[in-house]
């Protein structure tokens, strides 16, 4: 996703040092607001390179000595719609005396976004995280990571119970897509007891964690850092031309296209229509192959589109529909007042804020035809659109705004560095 983000900073001062933390990791810092530089250790030590931070402390506004240091263990590639988001998050913390430092194995490509806060691409293991967290001296560390990354339970070992740092857990309870897999939830239920905190992605994920952790959980709406700031006027038959689409009335459906979202079924509710009037946009990369045999009168698949034209083309549709699979995209249309349209069925965070009958429609899976008549309802009702449309508009305003996530963060961060 790319969106760009502001009021934060203006300008980007970023300095990278590549240091060996090992013979297979490197580590660079990007700083906004405090300058950070590596130094070798002295070579007579004789030990493996380790890091030594030198700050200049600018933006937070309170004594060095009151600064909380909190290192986000981002499993993996950051993807490019997290950027804008950590971007916020360690503005938001900087404020409130919590120093955010961010670690990754790297940021997704295609990212435009100016990185604003403090980075450290790295190899991680147990030997580069640990190494970090004593010489950079944090004093929390929250672990956004995967089951499938090895490295995992032994930094809870090295961080939680040797270095003695305080542990937060960021995520959404449990695999959600496998919620009843036993071997993954005694894995998850083992991290929230080794954690000092827990934040949840929504509200209505505490079911997956056990009850005698609940006074340890804090929420933090998954949400993204949105900027745009909507469609010009009288620019709607503009944006459309750009992209060769002909057709009055449209529908969209944007994102990673994988078979978990049963794209096919929008297909299918299509073809049911039977209207020239009507259009089906399909925005994004085909990773799965699921639309090689998409085909017909008024598809338009545009593959992968980025950054403002994406939100001018959300903004140029009636409608948003994914039948499966809801994730951040409820957020992109909703920001664009897209009334939305999916399957019942699917766990995910996200799908908190879609209120059926009220910012759209939820059908029974699998029937097709339901599907076609609600999306119909939509496109050829005018006043419901826009009822809609402005419901969809206040969600976002009221549940889904980036300080929300942040202060989600914060009040995990207070509980667990208290004494």
């Amino acid at each position: 996703m790319g969106q760009e983000n502001s009021g934060i900073h203006d300008k980007k001062i970023s300095k990278d040092s590549d240091l060996a933390l090992s013979s297979r990791s490197r580590f660079r810092t990007e700083r906004m607001g405090e300058r950070w530089t590596t130094m070798k250790p002295s070579e007579d030590r004789g030990m493996e390179a380790n890091l030594r931070f030198v700050r200049s402390d600018v933006h937070l506004g309170t004594g060095r000595n009151s600064v909380i240091r909190v290192l986000l263990l981002h499993g993996g590639q950051i993807p490019h719609y997290r950027v804008p988001v950590y971007n916020h998050l360690s503005h938001y913390l900087g404020e409130r005396s919590f120093a955010l430092t961010v670690a990754s194995e790297g940021i997704q490509r295609g990212n435009s976004t100016a990185i604003q806060f403090d980075y450290a691409e790295m190899h991680l293991s147990v030997g580069s995280i640990s190494r970090m967290v004593w010489h950079g001296k944090f004093d929390v560390v929250i672990m956004f990571v995967d089951l499938r990354h090895f490295y995992l339970f032994p930094v809870y070992l090295a961080v939680k119970g040797l270095l003695r740092r305080k542990m937060v857990w960021w995520g959404q309870g449990r695999d959600l897509a496998h919620p009843d897999a036993t071997l993954k939830n005694a894995a998850y239920a083992t991290e929230h007891t080794l954690c000092d905190a827990i934040i949840l992605y929504a509200e209505h994920l505490r079911k997956y964690v056990a009850r005698r952790f609940h006074h340890k959980i804090f929420i933090a709406n998954n949400t993204l850092a949105l900027t745009y700031p909507g469609l010009p006027p009288d620019s709607r038959d503009k944006v459309l031309r750009l992209f060769n689409i002909c057709t009055r009335k449209n529908i969209i459906c944007m994102g990673r296209f994988q078979k978990r979202k049963r794209v096919d079924r929008l297909v299918a509710a299509m073809q049911l229509m039977k209207r020239p009037d009507i259009g089906l946009i399909l925005v994004g990369p085909d990773i799965e192959g699921v639309l090689e045999n998409v085909d017909g009168p008024n598809i338009y698949k545009l593959g992968p589109i980025y950054d403002k034209q994406r939100f001018d083309l959300l903004s140029a549709a009636d409608v948003y529909c994914l039948p499966g699979a809801i994730g951040l995209s409820i957020v992109d249309a909703f920001h664009c007042g897209l009334p939305f349209v999916t399957e019942e069925g699917d766990e995910s965070a996200e799908r908190a804020y879609l209120r059926h009958g009220e910012n759209g429609f939820i059908v029974p899976r699998g029937d097709v035809n339901e599907l076609a008549r609600s999306l119909l309802l939509l496109l050829d009702d005018d006043d419901l659109r826009a009822r809609f449309s402005g419901a969809a508009r206040k969600e976002v305003a009221l549940n889904a705004s980036i300080e929300q996530l942040c202060e989600g963060f914060v009040g995990a961060l207070q509980y667990a560095t208290n004494p």
